[in-house]
């Protein structure tokens, strides 16, 4: 539960965050007034008779005015009335859900996502269990799904994702809690109160575009301003117009503040990286859930692989098991060593004697899916001639190691009050093995290894969409199936260290890729 403290802290946050736009829109309307006209108009039309200089610095104001206004006015549209936030589990506090229009944007993504929101039981907090003991615990948390849908996404040592004590669910990669709006936000660069919230990855590209915008116009009104308060102090009998003065020391101010900034934005994009993964990353090593392939593709990539695995498995759906923290969870007997202590009983000489003469409930025929199935997901990954798994000589030895340690847990799930003694072949058919694989440190999953590529996963691929703040970012759609985000090269180094991929089969660095399409890096 929140202290009355940080609920204190995230409200003043939020309304400083509705103020501080109506101050920056008072500011640039008295910049106006102060180019229009009291230079433009009083001073160079009627005292000066310049009527080119005065259309020339009109026209250049205005595009430029235009341009900051529409990409501003498309960030606080997009920052306040559909935040990059992340969905509240349903067992997220009640003051949780008093956020800025969380019953209109959230609540309808949330349903979209296939999360169920319910009402708060204070019961489980009072009788000392927590709801990330119950969603670890629960092989049918809402929004697992979500990731082992995926064939990779970022996990934790168990192979599950990152959990959020505060908004009660799973948190999608590259997502971080914001303590300052109180939620956690995708893709999160940082809270910025000037446009009324957190900036994440569905409003990163309208910053941009409008600290680039407003350094550009601030950068106008210093010049054309510097140039007449120079002209007052050198003209006799003219006295220096304290309003100009004024803009130049704001135009000075701000343009420096937004040139900075947008210099920082773009070098980020170009990088694939937001404020907040930058901190640190030189020491991050990130953990990634990679879906195995099936026993075939292994054996075709290195026969002798699969007898050499040094990680560790996870299968989804989870388990409805004793122990809830082995759910899921395979262990190869190669690395024996390293793994010594996380391996589950080593079955009797008569268990293991039982196991090599199948009885008929566990006999594995050779047309049986559960050879290639027992790993892939139901697509192009399995094989289309199974009979081609008896002559691997590697799938004996996986499905006896896989059942001389399940025969040592209960049933799998097969969804509320259903259970079987006996594990059916369509039921393994849709089950997915990920293994939990280690990155080097200081290695970025999502550098696409090309500034330009990675500027593209932000700003989009065409030049109207770098200049005009209109579509989203390509970043925000997640309908690819390999990921969440895109993914880079040091992805499939990292598939090809553990034998999942040839090396040969690694993206180039800096290839071509689409927005939108994870399979057209090459």
């Amino acid at each position: 539960m929140q202290s009355r403290a940080e609920r204190n802290k995230i409200l003043s946050s939020l309304w400083t965050a509705k103020i501080i736009p109506l101050i920056l829109a008072g500011v640039v309307g008295y910049a106006t007034y102060v180019l229009v006209a009291l230079l433009s108009v009083n001073y160079l039309l009627k005292k000066q008779h310049s009527h080119g200089a005065a259309i020339s610095i009109l026209v250049v104001y205005f595009l430029l005015f235009i341009l900051m206004a529409a990409s501003f006015l498309r960030l606080v549209y997009i920052t306040t009335f559909d935040p990059p936030y992340v969905p509240l589990g349903s067992s997220a506090p009640p003051a949780y859900r008093h956020r800025v229009n969380y019953k209109s944007t959230s609540k309808a993504r949330s349903l979209e996502n296939g999360i169920a929101l319910g009402e708060y039981d204070p019961g489980d907090d009072l009788r000392g269990i927590s709801a990330e003991s119950k969603a670890r615990t629960d092989p049918d948390s809402p929004g697992l799904e979500l990731f082992y849908t995926k064939d990779v996404f970022i996990c934790e040592m168990d192979g599950r994702p990152s959990w959020c004590s505060s908004c009660a669910n799973w948190k999608p990669d590259r997502t971080h809690h914001c303590s300052s709006s109180g939620r956690c936000v995708r893709k999160m660069d940082h809270f910025c109160p000037w446009v009324g919230g957190p900036i994440g990855e569905n409003n990163f590209k309208f910053f941009i575009q409008f600290n680039g915008y407003t350094a550009l116009y601030c950068i106008h009104l210093l010049v054309v301003m510097a140039i007449y308060i120079r002209q007052q102090l050198t003209t006799k009998g003219e006295a220096l117009d304290p309003h100009f003065a004024a803009i130049l020391a704001l135009a000075g101010m701000f343009g420096l503040f937004t040139g900075s900034m947008f210099g920082t934005c773009i070098h980020l994009a170009m990088t694939n990286l937001t404020q907040v993964e930058r901190l640190g990353s030189g020491t991050r090593a990130y953990q990634l859930a990679v879906l195995k392939p099936s026993p075939d593709q292994l054996h075709y990539v290195d026969p002798h692989a699969s007898s050499l695995i040094p990680y560790r498995e996870i299968t989804y759906p989870l388990e409805n098991g004793p122990d809830s923290h082995s759910q899921g969870w395979t262990f190869p007997t190669s690395n024996a060593s390293a793994l010594s202590d996380s391996l589950p009983p080593i079955p009797s000489k008569t268990k293991q004697a039982e196991l090599e003469t199948p009885t008929r409930s566990t006999r594995l025929s050779s047309s049986d899916p559960v050879l290639d199935m027992s790993s892939a997901p139901v697509d192009s990954r399995r094989s289309e001639d199974s009979s081609t798994e008896t002559s691997n000589p590697i799938v004996p030895q996986l499905i006896h190691s896989r059942l001389s340690i399940e025969t040592q847990q209960k049933p799998p799930s097969l969804g509320a009050g259903r259970h079987t003694d006996i594990v059916s072949s369509r039921d393994l058919m849709a089950t997915r093995t990920f293994a939990v694989l280690p990155m080097e440190t200081g290695e970025n999953p999502w550098d696409l290894g090309s500034s330009l590529l990675n500027l593209e996963t932000v700003m989009g691929s065409s030049l109207f969409e770098y200049i005009l703040p209109f579509r989203r970012s390509p970043c925000c759609n997640h309908e690819d199936s390999e990921s969440h985000y895109t993914l880079g090269p040091a992805v499939d180094r990292i598939k090809a260290k553990y034998h999942f991929m040839n090396a040969e089969d690694i993206r180039a660095k800096g290839g071509r890729w689409r927005p939108g399409s994870n399979s057209s890096k090459h």
